[in-house]
C-alpha cells in the first residue's frame, strides 16, 4: 500500500462542487420562499386589521344613524300625540 493519499479525480471534484452549488442555491431559494411567506402573513394581518377597523367604523356610523332615526321618530310621535289632558 502506498502512503500517499489518493487524489480525487477532477470530474469527481467538479461534481462535488456542482452539488454544493446546487445545495446552496436550494437553501437560498428556501430562505427566499420563507421570507416571502412571512411577508405575505404580515400583509394578511395588516389587511385583517384594516378590515376590522373599517367594520368597526361602519358599525359605529350605523349605530349613530339608528340613534338619530329613533330620535326623529320619537319627535314625530310626540308632535302627533295631543296634550292630555287638554288645556281648558
Amino acid at each position: 500500500m502506498s502512503k500517499h493519499p489518493r487524489r480525487e479525480s477532477p470530474a469527481k471534484a467538479a461534481r462535488a462542487q456542482a452539488e454544493a452549488r446546487t445545495q446552496a442555491e436550494a437553501a437560498r431559494a428556501q430562505a427566499d420562499a420563507e421570507q416571502a411567506q412571512a411577508e405575505l402573513a404580515e400583509a394578511e394581518v395588516k389587511v385583517a386589521k384594516e378590515q376590522d377597523a373599517a367594520i368597526a367604523r361602519a358599525l359605529q356610523e350605523d349605530e349613530a344613524h339608528r340613534h338619530a332615526d329613533l330620535e326623529e321618530v320619537a319627535e314625530k310621535e310626540a308632535e302627533a300625540v295631543p296634550d292630555w289632558p287638554p288645556d281648558p
